[in-house]
């Protein structure tokens, strides 16, 4: 079973992935995989460096990816194109781990899953949900950046509404961690019931 694992920026992603990982799931994790594919050394590091420049490398030449993430969500156009070297090589390594995974449930966990189309590969579609205010706060604290930076990146992902006017499970991470870990707690024995049943 593949579930397809998303939310804004700041909705806690990251902390219903944790608890599925801990619970038998394989996580192919697509923000892992995008850091992955600039590693020093690779195509998609040099290419960046081509299109964008030198000064968007540290001095010890990994990608400063603040440096560009501030570029990149602030200019439409310059995201398209840092889309256009990332996507293929992404995908790629996406695809691969999921087709050597071994367990009964497989989260893919993205970002810009619907944006990006995954949903339609997905079986079972999971979308993690916080309010913008507490989202805006949680990026601040958690990555050091300015409300109008996180307002930035939210404006450049798909709306809550968007995103959730489809057919999909919702995890809702407004309250506390143990709060979280139930709703997926809930979620998760609902899914492998439904796994053993057949249906």
């Amino acid at each position: 079973m593949l579930i397809g694992l998303t939310g804004g920026i700041g909705s806690g992603k990251s902390t219903v992935s944790k608890y599925l990982s801990e619970h038998g799931c394989t996580i192919v994790d697509a923000d892992q995989i995008a850091r992955l594919v600039v590693e020093p050394g690779s195509e998609a590091l040099e290419e960046i460096k081509k299109v964008f420049g030198a000064k968007f490398l540290t001095p010890d030449g990994r990608l400063d990816r603040k440096k560009l993430g501030r570029l990149v969500f602030a200019n439409k156009k310059m995201l398209a194109k840092l889309e256009a070297i990332l996507n293929s090589k992404i995908n790629g390594e996406i695809w691969r781990q999921i087709q050597e995974a071994d367990t009964d449930i497989v989260v893919l966990d993205a970002a810009t899953l619907i944006e990006a189309g995954y949903d339609e590969n997905v079986e079972r579609l999971w979308i993690v949900d916080a309010d913008d205010e507490v989202r805006i706060k949680r990026v601040m604290e958690r990555d050091g950046m300015t409300r109008e930076d996180v307002i930035n990146r939210m404006n450049n992902q798909m709306s809550r509404e968007k995103r959730l006017d489809r057919e999909c499970t919702v995890i809702d991470n407004s309250g506390t961690v143990e709060e979280t870990y139930e709703n997926v707690r809930k979620a998760l024995e609902e899914l492998r019931k439904e796994l053993e049943s057949g249906v």
